[in-house]
């Protein structure tokens, strides 16, 4: 079992909190994710939100769904793919198929 004060359990902590962020972000407001990793010392997800811009009264909205996304405890599981495949699963974000593109070597 991972402790927080171990730096392995920081960042598997600090890894799955960006997917919570994430998810919330799209249920919140539909934006299209772009890149959101753990850090040495926490975690970011960036958004596209369109003409959209986001301000101090939208963290709520965000907060609220993080909340209730923990709630459904949903599973973690790491899914191995092809390129191929991880494209079709991202085809709806332009975002993640670019990287996708540009950092997933072919085959």
């Amino acid at each position: 079992l991972l402790k927080f004060d171990d730096p392995q359990g920081q960042d598997v902590f600090w890894h799955s909190s960006a997917h919570i962020l994430g998810q919330a972000m799209e249920r919140a407001f539909g934006c299209h994710l772009t890149i959101g990793p753990a850090l040495e010392s926490g975690f970011y997800y960036d958004g596209f939100f369109g003409e959209r811009r986001l301000k101090q009264e939208d963290f709520a909205a965000v907060e609220k769904h993080a909340q209730q996304i923990c709630k459904e405890q949903q599973p973690f599981e790491r899914c191995v793919l092809t390129k191929a495949e991880a494209l079709e699963l991202f085809s709806e974000n332009p975002f993640k198929v670019q990287l996708i593109t540009n950092k997933v070597p072919d085959g």
